[in-house]
């Protein structure tokens, strides 16, 4: 395994089961054992570079661009000093890159923990009952430690049946917790305090007056400098080109930098879901080599088992494709760009249905819309409208995929469930009533990427996010809504940028997202999916007080009930995940 182990302010005795925990796993040691002590086995993913001076020490995995730079460049431990001295812990604000970063101040007591909003890295801890942090950048890692508690979490559970993945700072472990990504996680003498940097500082004021055509020009040197900085260092580029308008953008760019990435498309047999005709035009027109990826179902199964490796459980439907694609394309290079973060950058207005649910029938007591949304069921010119009111909490209008209810999950585990915790709750709260599309912006950036990130782990392929940049994040930040979304439209400026770069008709079309016909796979075979991993005995071993509910949304499925899909379909993944990790609630 490659990845790190750590420990601050541990007794003499946990220690010592530590350092011999380490050790026997070949680890070597990176911080000499003290008040703070850190292991490194392997080459951890990403990389890991070091700096240390007057009583400082910082570990960062990832990438790292200076400011100001072109280009990767090597970590210097006079910058890093410099700006930690200046700065304090705001000084991360300044870095530019896909990085996690592990700093230990001796002479404060002091150990931070950080990872960049792109999510690329991971940091766990567990806090044990004396306030003592052990912490790993591996989850797997972490748990099997003898002073980690490896069980079940309550909480990560109803989270999953609910959300179909966990967002930090949970996981699926009991009291086992992710550093939120663009969250510094201060543990020192007075605790463990959460610390947002400051947000780049907008552009210019006058950028609020700026006119279309300004504003699309601006964005389009920034995110040409950001691809240029992701791909300077790299000896062979692949885009995964998803027939959308950010993908289109990226590959765009790249292959204006003159290195003639190598387009990749997943390819489906579905009409409805295939988008490799789209993107077969756009690599055509941008003269660079495109492939359409196609793969059977049992190359699509044998992805399913693979990501029930992983070190936690999430139900993405579009994992295994990610997973074959980033196989494909680390056979022909080692960085591939991805859009990830346009969304959030340049907004997202929710379905009007959603609005007017969120906005105003969540005014109406639960027990009240239940029964009017059920009264609209048996009348045929408004059943249409019963979305309107039939949901519970107000959050769940928002949500991407379709769990368990907050109640539903209640009858599931036989005790009050609170969602509040969560970071999706705790988002969406965050903004007034009628926000509504910076409160759908900022969720839709709170859902992890896990599929992303599993797959990039266990291909080795370095996935990097131009949309992440600080210098394009305050540029489109500054701009107003009208240049962002007006009159249905979306990605305004960005799409004003794409269009003097690729004429409109190639790209300017319905786009559905990176949608996964998972139902092929759940029934291939007579279902043989399902009956391996959603069977009453693997579901048994959640610990819910009445898994009969859960076996019945399996049977339901069966039966030919595909508003159960989704739900079965988490079940599966998270029995697979179950199953390989010999795990029990």
């Amino acid at each position: 395994m490659n990845a790190l182990l750590g420990g601050k302010d541990l007794s003499a005795p946990e220690l010592m089961r530590l350092a011999h925990f380490a050790e026997a796993r070949g680890g070597r040691v990176l911080c000499p054992p003290g008040r703070f002590a850190l292991w490194g086995f392997g080459t951890p993913v990403g990389g890991l570079r070091m700096v240390s001076g007057d009583a400082l020490y910082a570990w960062v995995l990832g990438d790292w661009f200076l400011p100001a730079s072109p280009r990767s460049a090597p970590l210097d431990a006079g910058w890093v000093l410099d700006a930690y001295r200046r700065k304090g812990h705001a000084w991360v604000g300044s870095v530019v890159g896909q990085f996690g970063l592990l700093l230990w101040d001796a002479r404060r007591h002091e150990l931070a923990l950080y990872r960049d909003g792109s999510s690329a890295q991971t940091l766990y801890y567990h806090r044990l009952p004396s306030g003592a942090v052990v912490l790993a950048d591996r989850l797997e890692l972490l748990v099997q430690c003898p002073l980690v508690p490896r069980r079940l979490s309550r909480d990560g559970l109803h989270e999953y049946l609910r959300f179909l993945d966990i967002s930090s700072p949970r996981t699926i472990y009991d009291d086992v917790h992710s550093t939120e990504p663009g969250v510094l996680c201060l543990h020192s003498r007075h605790g463990l305090q959460r610390l947002e940097p400051p947000a780049p500082e907008p552009e210019l004021r006058a950028a609020s007056q700026a006119r279309l055509d300004q504003a699309a020009a601006t964005l389009d040197s920034r995110l040409g400098h950001a691809v240029a900085s992701r791909i300077a260092d790299t000896e062979a580029l692949v885009v995964f080109l998803s027939g959308g308008v950010d993908s289109a953008y990226l590959c765009a760019l790249a292959a204006a930098q003159g290195r003639r990435p190598t387009a990749m498309t997943v390819g489906f047999d579905s009409a409805a879901d295939d988008e490799s005709q789209i993107a077969a035009q756009v690599a055509a027109a941008l003269r660079v080599p495109h492939q359409v990826l196609r793969f059977s179902p049992a190359e699509y199964r044998r992805a399913f088992e693979a990501l029930a490796a992983a070190e936690y459980p999430f139900a993405d439907p579009a994992g295994a494709p990610t997973l074959l694609a980033y196989e494909r394309a680390r056979e022909l290079a080692d960085t591939a760009l991805d859009g990830t973060g346009a969304d959030t950058l340049l907004g997202i207005m929710p379905a009007r249905h959603q609005r007017l649910a969120v906005q105003f029938a969540a005014r109406l007591p639960y027990p009240l819309r239940r029964v009017l949304a059920r009264a609209m069921a048996g009348v045929p010119r408004v059943r249409d409208y019963r979305p309107l009111l039939d949901f519970g909490d107000p959050e769940e209008v928002l949500v991407r995929w379709h769990g368990w209810s907050r109640r539903e999950i209640e009858l599931l585990c036989g005790r009050p469930v609170s969602l509040a915790g969560t970071r999706f709750y705790r988002v969406f709260r965050g903004f007034a009533a009628g926000a509504h599309m910076d409160r759908y912006s900022a969720l839709m950036g709170n859902l992890p990427d896990d599929r992303i990130h599993a797959a990039a782990a266990a291909t080795g392929l370095r996935v990097r996010f131009p949309f992440f940049d600080p210098a394009v994040v305050s540029h489109v930040g500054a701009l107003p809504t009208r240049l962002r979304y007006a009159d249905g439209v979306h990605k305004r400026v960005l799409k004003h940028a794409l269009a003097q770069r690729l004429p409109r008709d190639l790209w300017d079309l319905p786009k559905h997202g990176f949608d996964f016909p998972f139902d092929t796979l759940l029934a291939a075979d007579d279902y043989a999916l399902v009956r391996a991993h959603a069977d009453a005995a693997t579901l048994a071993r959640l610990g819910c007080a009445s898994a009969a509910l859960l076996s019945h949304a399996v049977d339901e499925y069966q039966a030919g009930a595909r508003q159960q899909r989704f739900r079965v379909w988490a079940l599966a993944v998270l029995g697979a995940w179950l199953q390989q990790h010999q795990l029990s609630g």
